[in-house]
C-alpha cells in the first residue's frame, strides 16, 4: 500500500534535525570549554571533591579492614607539650628534635619524615650540634627544604650541587613542563651528612584554593628535586634512582597523559600517573587521623618516663614510616582538602607514601575516555527524543544521568577521575534543544496532523496512529466488518439556498453540521463526510476486532444503539435549532435519518492526494436510500438495526415494519419507520446530554 501520509513522508527529516540537536549540544559544550574553561573548571572540581566524599574508605593495608595503617603513623608536635613540659611557644629547643629521632631509630623506624626547617642556626650551638650527631646516626632520616618559585628568586647553586646529591638527573620529554624553582631554603649544612634523602614540602592549590594535587618532581638548577614522600618512597621500596623516568601514558605520544616510572627492589615495576605539569593526584585515603596512628608528643614523652612505656617503644614503631609534624596553634600548616576545611597538612606525606605503597593512584581520563562519556549519553538522549517525546525523554533523562553519575563514581573509586561537568553539561543541553526540538517542530507538526485525522478517524484508530505512527498504512488498510451505517439531509435544502443569501446559508450549514457531528461523536460513531446539507457517519468500528463471534455481535448491537439513540438526539437538537433560527427571523428546517446495519468495506478508500476513511458496500447504499424515504423529523431503520436497537432497550414500545420501496434496490418488506412523535417520546426518555 502507499504511502498516504505526509508526516510518514517527513520523518527523516525530523531525524535529521534531532540528530543535529544532539550534535549542537555537544559542539556547544565543547566551544564554551574552550572560551571560557575558568567557568567549568571550579565546577569539576568541585564534582571531584563529591566523589571523593561519596567514596569508600582507601585501603591503607593488604587487609582491607585495617582500620588504621600498621606501617604509617605521626607524631605531632602538640600545645599540651608546649605547656606541661616547659617547651614554651614554638620553636623548641632542638633537643626536643634530636630526642624524637633517637627515640624512633631505637624503635626500628623505617623512614622519619621531618616535616620542619632547620635552616638557621639556632641560639645554642650544643642543641644544633646535637640534633645533628641524631641525624646522621639514625640514618633514615628525610629532611625537607622550600623552593622559591618567584620570579627573579636565587639560590647557592653551586652548594647545592655538591650539598644534594640525591637530586635526581633524568630526561623530561618536551611534552612536559614541570615547576621551576630558581631558588631554595635549604638545612643547615652540619646536616647534610647522614641523611637518607631529602624531597621539596611545595604545598599547591587549585584554582579554588583547595590542595588536591601536588607536583611529584620540581626542577631546580642542580636537578629534579621529587617529594619529600616519594624521597620516602624510594627508599621504603629500595628503588634504584636510575630506573627513574618520565614517559607517555599509552602509545599516543602523552595526549593519552604522562606517567612517572620507577622499579622497586621487590615486585613490579611502579607507574604512577601525572599530567603535563607533573602533578599527582592525592588520593586521600580519608579524613585527618582516621586511617593513620597519631602520637601526640606529650603523650610519648608521659609514655618514655616508665620502664614499660622504653620496652613498648620497639612495638609502636617498628617497621613504619612516620612524619614528625607542627600542629601547635599558630603553626599556619593547614588548609583546604576536598572533604575537610582545615586540614593539617602534615599528615599528606601519609597519604602520598600510602598511595605509593599501595598503588592506588588517582589518573585523569584518556581522551578516547572523555570523548564516550560525552557522547553515549547524548546519543541515548537522542535516540529517546527518536523515540518518543516528552514522555519518553524525561524519564530517559533521568535514568541517563543517574547512570552517568553511577558511572563517575564507580571509574573513581577504581582511580580514574573522569570529566563530569562536560558530559552532564552536553546531556542538559541535548535535553533541552531535544524537547525545544520536538514540541515545537516534531510534534507539533505530528499533532496537527493527526488532528486532520481525528476529524474523520475513529478514536480507536487515532490512539493505535499515536502508539505506532509507522504503522498508518496497515491501520487503514481496507477491511470487511459489520458496522452501522447513517445517513441525514436537510428536507428542501436546495430551494431554500435558492431564497437566501451565501452568508445566510453559510451560518445555517454551520450551525447544523456542528450540532449534528457533536451528537455523532458523544454516541462512538465516526464522522464520514459532509455532503452539502447531509452528514454520513458510520458506528462500531471505534472498537478493536477480535474476541470471537458472540463479542463481535455484541459490539454490533451495542453500536448499533448508539446509531439509534443518536438519531433521535439528532432530530432533538433540530427542534433547538429551529426555536434559534425563527428567533432570528430564519426559515426552519427538519431532517430525514436513515439507518441500515450490515457488512461494509471499510478503511483509507483514498488516495495520497486525499486521504478518505469510509465505508462502500450495498449496505451503504441502502442506508442513504432509507434516509430518502424517510419521513421529514422521523426515522426510518432497516430490520437488522431495529431489532438490534429493540434487544438493548432503546425501544419500549414495538415499532411495527412496513412494506416501502427504495429507489434503485426494489421494494423492502421490513422496514421500521418511526414517526416524529415517537421520536419526541424517545428524546423526552432519553437523558439531557451536554455536546460541545
Amino acid at each position: 500500500m502507499r504511502d498516504f501520509f505526509p508526516y510518514r513522508a517527513r520523518r527523516w527529516s525530523h531525524v535529521a534535525l534531532l540528530v543535529g540537536c544532539g550534535l549542537l549540544a555537544l559542539v556547544l559544550t565543547q566551544i564554551l570549554d574552550r572560551l571560557w574553561p575558568a567557568l567549568l573548571e571550579p565546577v569539576e572540581l568541585w564534582t571531584v571533591d563529591l566523589r571523593f566524599r561519596f567514596r569508600h574508605p582507601l585501603p591503607v593495608d593488604e587487609n582491607p579492614a585495617q582500620a588504621k595503617s600498621p606501617s604509617l603513623a605521626a607524631i605531632d608536635y602538640d600545645d599540651r607539650a608546649g605547656r606541661e613540659l616547659g617547651l614554651g611557644r614554638w620553636p623548641w629547643d632542638r633537643r626536643v628534635h634530636a630526642q624524637v629521632i633517637e627515640w624512633l631509630k631505637a624503635g626500628g623506624a623505617r623512614a622519619v619524615m621531618m616535616d620542619l626547617l632547620f635552616d638557621y642556626p639556632s641560639r645554642d650551638p650544643e642543641a644544633d650540634q646535637r640534633l645533628a650527631t641524631a641525624s646522621s646516626e639514625a640514618g633514615n632520616l628525610f629532611l625537607p627544604f622550600a623552593l622559591r618559585t618567584e620570579p627573579g628568586a636565587s639560590g647557592p647553586a653551586t652548594q647545592a650541587s655538591s650539598l644534594f646529591s640525591p637530586f635526581l638527573q633524568i630526561q623530561v620529554p618536551a611534552g612536559v613542563i614541570l615547576p621551576s624553582a630558581s631558588g631554595w631554603t635549604a638545612p643547615l649544612p652540619e646536616l647534610v651528612p647522614g641523611v637518607a634523602g631529602f624531597g621539596h614540602i611545595q604545598r599547591t592549590v587549585d584554582s579554588d584554593g583547595i590542595m588536591r594535587r601536588l607536583p611529584l618532581l620540581y626542577r631546580t638548577p642542580g636537578g629534579l628535586v621529587p617529594a619529600l614522600s616519594l624521597a620516602a618512597a624510594f627508599r621504603h621500596l629500595g628503588v634504584d634512582l636510575k630506573t627513574v623516568r618520565i614517559e607517555p601514558r599509552g602509545v599516543d605520544g602523552g595526549a593519552g597523559g604522562w606517567v612517572l616510572r620507577f622499579t622497586p627492589r621487590q615486585g613490579g615495576e611502579v607507574t604512577i600517573p601525572i599530567d603535563a605539569r607533573g602533578r599527582a593526584w592525592v588520593n586521600f585515603a580519608g579524613p585527618w587521623g582516621k586511617r593513620f596512628l597519631h602520637f601526640p608528643y606529650s603523650w610519648l614523652v608521659e609514655q618514655l618516663q616508665a620502664p614499660e612505656g622504653r620496652r613498648q617503644l620497639s612495638g609502636w614503631f617498628e617497621g613504619k614510616s612516620l612524619v614528625v609534624a607542627n600542629l601547635t596553634t599558630g603553626s599556619g600548616d593547614q588548609g583546604p582538602i576536598p572533604f575537610e576545611r582545615d586540614f593539617a597538612f602534615g599528615e599528606i606525606h601519609l597519604h602520598l607514601l600510602n598511595m605509593f605503597l599501595t598503588r592506588q593512584f588517582l589518573r585523569d581520563a584518556t581522551p578516547r575516555e572523555a570523548m564516550l562519556l560525552t557522547g553515549i549519553p547524548v546519543l541515548l538522549i537522542t535516540a529517546a527524543a527518536l523515540a518518543g517525546g516528552a514522555a519518553l525523554i524525561l524519564p530517559g533523562f533521568v535514568m541517563i544521568l543517574a547512570g552517568l553519575l553511577l558511572t563517575l563514581q564507580r571509574d573513581f573509586q577504581t582511580g580514574a577521575v573522569l570529566p563530569a561537568v562536560q558530559p552532564v553539561l552536553s546531556l542538559a543541553l541535548g535535553l533541552i534543544l531535544l524537547l525545544a526540538a520536538r514540541y515545537f517542530i516534531v510534534d507539533r507538526e505530528r499533532w496537527q496532523f493527526l488532528s486532520i485525522l481525528g476529524s474523520c478517524l475513529p478514536p480507536q484508530t487515532i490512539r493505535l496512529i499515536k502508539q505506532q505512527p509507522h504503522k498508518i498504512a496497515s491501520l487503514l488498510a481496507g477491511r470487511r466488518r459489520e458496522l452501522t451505517i447513517l445517513f441525514a439531509d436537510v428536507r428542501g435544502f436546495s430551494t431554500y439556498c435558492k431564497q437566501v443569501s451565501p452568508a445566510e446559508i453559510q451560518e445555517v450549514l454551520h450551525d447544523y453540521l456542528t450540532a449534528m457531528t457533536q451528537v455523532i461523536r458523544a454516541h462512538g460513531g465516526t464522522l464520514d463526510k459532509y455532503m452539502g446539507d447531509g452528514v454520513m457517519a458510520f458506528f462500531g468500528d471505534a472498537e478493536p476486532e477480535g474476541g470471537g463471534p458472540q463479542a463481535e455481535e455484541e459490539r454490533v448491537a451495542r453500536h448499533a444503539g448508539n446509531a439509534v439513540r443518536a438519531a433521535v438526539a439528532m432530530q432533538q437538537q433540530m427542534g433547538a435549532l429551529n426555536a434559534r433560527w425563527t428567533g432570528q427571523g430564519r426559515e426552519s428546517h427538519l431532517i430525514r435519518i436513515g439507518i441500515n446495519t450490515g457488512m461494509v468495506a471499510v478503511g483509507n478508500l483514498g488516495t495520497e492526494y486525499l486521504l478518505d476513511y469510509t465505508v462502500v458496500g450495498t449496505e451503504v447504499n441502502k442506508a442513504q436510500r432509507l434516509e430518502g424515504t424517510a419521513e421529514p423529523g422521523g426515522l426510518l431503520l432497516a430490520n437488522r438495526t431495529y431489532l438490534l436497537a429493540r434487544q438493548l432497550g432503546v425501544f419500549q414500545e414495538e415499532v411495527p415494519p412496513q412494506a416501502m420501496a427504495l429507489k434503485g434496490l426494489g421494494t423492502e418488506s421490513d422496514l421500521h419507520p418511526v414517526p416524529p412523535d415517537l421520536v419526541a417520546r424517545l428524546a423526552a426518555a432519553a437523558p439531557n446530554p451536554r455536546y460541545s
